[in-house]
């Protein structure tokens, strides 16, 4: 288990770099592998990401079940009910590392940037990715919000950094669908 943030990232690269060549996927478990997660979880990374169907950070990264706190909604927004879980994981759990990771092709990105009229629950989303959407292509928009989302994480949490144990750092990533790979945005 990662005791810092900067292990928790390496972790994350070279199971993203697993991934890409791949590699033995960790994903294979055997009972007494599950067994042990009865007694706790214990992960080293949060990753906030869209709910989208192609975008499974236990994979992308190449993680065992229990590694990472998953966080996903459409558009990997960040609203007070993941703040509440991303404080839940920090407090309780001691997770050293969140990842706001982005993705190419998101649709709810998509509908932002290109000013769709969505109606219902979709609209709520769609308002908050707004204020991040830049002139240029859908993906430029896709990074600007990733972006901004850990921003915001960052100044959300701030009120919250004395009653943690640790260091921690919110990090920024984009997930391409098409290669596999991941970009860090900021580190």
């Amino acid at each position: 288990m990662a005791e810092s943030w900067k292990e928790s990232l390496e972790i994350l690269k070279n199971g993203n770099k697993r991934f890409l060549h791949q590699k033995q996927c960790k994903a294979e478990h055997k009972i007494d592998d599950l067994r042990e997660l009865e007694e706790g979880q214990d992960p080293h990374a949060i990753v906030i990401c869209c709910s989208d169907s192609r975008v499974s950070p236990d994979i992308i990264f190449n993680q065992h079940l229990g590694s990472l706190f998953v966080i996903q909604n459409a558009g990997n927004v960040c609203d007070t009910s993941v703040l509440g879980s991303v404080q839940y994981a920090l407090q309780h759990l001691g997770t050293p590392l969140v990842v706001v990771l982005g993705h190419s092709l998101c649709g709810a990105v998509t509908a932002a940037h290109k000013n769709k009229n969505v109606t219902g629950p979709l609209k709520n989303i769609v308002e908050i990715i707004d204020s991040h959407v830049v002139e240029g292509s859908i993906d430029d928009s896709i990074r600007s919000h990733t972006k901004q989302s850990a921003e915001e994480m960052r100044q959300l949490l701030k009120p919250h950094e004395s009653r943690l144990d640790q260091t921690v750092r919110i990090l920024s990533a984009y997930y391409d669908i098409g290669s596999g790979e991941v970009t860090w945005l900021s580190e």
